[in-house]
């Protein structure tokens, strides 16, 4: 399609359903009166549309707000404003003098000139002559206007009926045959304003542009019904075209007409789409939607497709009207050749992704006059159909229109795998759970491969509907996962097997040393560093305690090591770790602030990594009796947790030294249930920013699901309180700094 000059989209403020705006007026700006003497009072109404059989809507009539402009001799008077009075349409207008001539406007609050008026200085001509925007005159209701003379021998005595003509047109779209499909309008060289008062006949201001409106209807199409679609202001008809692009019959059409040589206001022109093979078109019909004097038009009939000329592939289907081309998903190269009359060019309008159209000029004495090259690569799973315009023109007008159709791929693709033009859906990081939901046509099938050596890390699994569902997976303590490249192929193929097509999909594998235990898969280590990053935690491969006896590990390492091994504390306003520094005086946790967000109400996976999550209330507590349990001092002893299960629980304890200074005494808990063995173990918590203020034995553990309370492991050394470790659920501020060891959140699919 040629550039358009210019483009204004169908403004909100133009449709329909904007119209039914509150029924209280605004403060008018207009200059007021004095008190008057004399009080009128109107019954106001709204003028059927012009031609008597077409119908208003109410938004279309109702009054929000009328003034009253009184001229004796000429020049402005009075500026009245109206007065609502009781009885429908009834309003009350006082005047000082109620002679000469009175002019109404109604829903004019937004008409800006109106501003200007001045009692005694404007004059009746100057108020004929004032302008508005196709917006003032639709802002509050739909402009209207009317007159009433006045009699001064007759006063202000009885009720008198004024009728109110709307200062706007509308322009409506009506397709009721079956098959049609209206997919967009556009009406070119539209004035932009017009006048509000009527003049004796229709005319533009000077100073109107003329733009272009167009209304897109995506992938709704209007069919088999009407709407109102926008209003214009009254104008003559300066080359006013407009052109509806329509689907039927299995292909595009592009129909253009004119609109009457004058637009006049308070009037409804409907354009009626037809599609009936050659009688196509629209009739543009005049002050009703269902008779009247017309304007027809016809399709346009040249530009089509010369298939014996063309080099069409056996796969590509052209319509019996030749105007559209039908191409499959499958790579495709073709060549289409254009009829049409000596000088037409052809433009190519629209893209689809990987798809090149190239124009090509022909020598003449050949019926053909243009042709395109057409290259269209695998279009894969999930893309939509698309669609190129070849729009022939010969002297600047369009003679002939063909549509490119490029079939989207028979298999839907719903969720998060998304594939470039070569196939690939390079995730760039760890995922798991579903990644797609898959629907096959008939005659297809799908199957997973994988490369030696690689694990079969996704998995099909079938829905009731008959979809399949592709799932990434997680395999526990996977010493492969260290943040390499994983990939699998989907392979399409008939139900042959044949025609496969293979599409890549790509994912990082990460994992953290975890622990069943309890039900859960609980991670071995607290976090440290970047919370969301595992780069940045201790890696499945570089366990130190991959035989499972991190508690011995952890009281026999060096300071260096278990300062590493115990990570940082946290706050839940950042992911960023809080390492532990020492000023030469005291330790305190680098980076703390006093006012933070809640680990009970924050998303449990916001600080932790991909497949990890904050524990709740239940996680912890499969470790205690109660909410205030003392598990005892050093030594080892069983107990039955509140769910009836045996725990055993060992506490060792050490003195540490970090950073060259002592720290102090550190316990380190290792729970038994079963063959399990998890352990805890922590650099206690800072309470406040000030250096010093550091529990080392309190161990603040982050806990999502409450808002006040959080899990506590309330250590005390068996020198100063022998025999007392308490397992606790209590009231804790978010300032304090809390420790963050990670449960893995449910994964429907695990690997080998």
């Amino acid at each position: 399609m040629m550039k358009m000059r210019r483009t204004i989209r169908l403004a909100a403020a133009l449709l329909l359903p904007l119209l039914a705006s509150t029924g209280c007026s605004r403060d008018e700006v207009l200059p007021m009166s004095a008190p008057a003497a004399s009080t009128l009072v109107l019954r106001l109404s709204a003028a059927s549309p012009d031609g008597g059989l077409a119908e208003a809507s109410d938004a279309e009539s109702v009054i929000h707000a009328v003034t009253a402009c009184r001229f004796e001799a000429g020049r402005l008077q009075e500026v009245i404003p109206g007065v609502a009075a009781a009885g429908e349409g009834l309003y009350t207008f006082s005047t000082a003098t109620p002679r000469g001539e009175l002019r109404l406007v109604a829903n004019g609050a937004g008409v800006e000139a109106l501003g200007s008026l001045l009692p005694g200085v404007t004059t009746l001509a100057e108020f004929e002559r004032l302008e508005a925007s196709l917006g003032e005159m639709t802002r509050e209701g739909l402009a209207m206007t009317g007159q009433l003379t006045l009699d001064a021998a007759e006063g202000a005595a009885g009720e008198r009926a004024v009728t109110l003509r709307r200062s706007v047109a509308r322009i409506d779209l009506r397709s009721r045959e079956a098959g049609v499909e209206v997919h967009s309008v556009v009406i070119r060289r539209v004035a932009d304003r017009g006048y509000l008062w009527e003049p004796l006949t229709p005319a533009t201001p000077s100073s109107a542009a003329r733009d272009e409106l167009r209304r897109d209807y995506g992938d709704r199409p209007l069919t088999g019904a009407g709407e109102t679609l926008l209003y214009l202001c009254e104008q003559t008809n300066d080359a006013m075209e407009i052109e509806v692009t329509v689907r039927f019959g299995g292909g595009w059409h592009r129909l253009r007409s004119t609109l009457p040589a004058a637009i006049r206001r308070n009037t409804v022109y409907t354009l009626e789409v037809r599609g009936h093979g050659a009688a196509a078109g629209i009739e543009v019909i005049s002050g009703s939607w269902e008779t009247g004097p017309g304007v027809e038009s016809t399709p346009v009939a040249e530009g089509l497709i010369d298939v014996a000329l063309s080099e069409l592939p056996d796969d590509v289907r052209v319509n019996a009207a030749c105007d559209t081309l039908y191409i499959p998903h499958t790579p495709s190269r073709l060549r289409v050749v254009l009829r049409g009359g000596a000088g037409s060019e052809v433009t190519v309008d629209g893209a689809v992704r990987g798809v090149e159209v190239t124009p090509q000029r022909l020598t003449r004495g050949l019926e053909q006059v243009a042709a395109v090259e057409v290259s269209s690569p695998l279009r894969v799973p999930g893309t939509k159909t698309g669609y190129v315009g070849l729009t022939l023109w010969r002297d600047g007008v369009t003679s002939g229109r063909v549509v490119l159709c490029f079939a989207a791929h028979p298999v839907r693709v719903e969720g998060e795998l998304s594939f470039d033009d070569a196939g690939l859906c390079d995730f760039g990081r760890y995922i798991e759970g579903e990644l797609a939901r898959i629907t096959l046509p008939e005659g297809m099938q799908l199957r997973l491969e994988f490369a030696d050596g690689e694990s079969r890390w996704m998995d099909l699994a079938g829905t009731e509907e008959g979809a399949w569902r592709l799932l990434g997976g997680w395999k526990p303590n996977d010493p492969t996962a260290d943040g390499r490249e994983q990939e699998g192929q989907l392979v399409i193929t008939d139900a042959a097997g044949g025609h496969a097509e293979r599409y890549t999909v790509r994912r990082r594998n990460w994992g953290l040393p975890v622990v069943k235990i309890g039900g859960e898969w609980w991670c071995k280590y607290n976090l440290r560093g970047n919370a969301k990053r595992f780069e940045d935690q201790v890696p499945i491969a570089g366990d130190p305690a991959a035989d499972g006896a991190l508690a011995d590990h952890l009281i026999a390492c060096d300071g260096v090591e278990l300062l590493t091994l115990l990570g940082d504390q946290y706050q839940a306003c950042s992911p960023e770790g809080l390492p532990l520094r020492h000023n030469g005086t005291a330790f305190y946790h680098e980076g703390m602030v006093s006012t933070t967000q809640n680990y009970g109400t924050l998303d449990p996976a916001e600080m932790a990594p991909c497949g990890y999550r904050i524990p709740d209330y239940d996680d912890y507590a499969f470790f205690t009796r109660n909410e205030n349990y003392n598990i005892g001092g050093v030594g080892e002893r069983t107990y039955t947790n509140a769910a009836g299960e045996s725990i055993t629980v060992r506490i060792q304890e050490r003195e540490a030294e970090f950073l060259g200074h002592a720290y102090g005494t550190i316990a380190v808990y290792e729970f038994r249930s079963g063959d399990a063995v998890w352990v805890l173990a922590g650099l206690g918590h800072q309470w406040n920013t000030t250096a010093g203020s550091i529990s080392p034995m309190m161990l603040l553990l982050a806990t999502w699901g409450n808002a006040s309370k959080t899990w506590v492991m309330e250590g005390y050394a068996a020198a100063d309180r022998p025999g007392q470790n308490w397992i606790k659920f209590m009231a804790q501020n978010t300032t304090k700094t809390r420790l963050v060891r990670c449960v893995k959140t449910p994964v429907e699919y695990i690997y080998d």
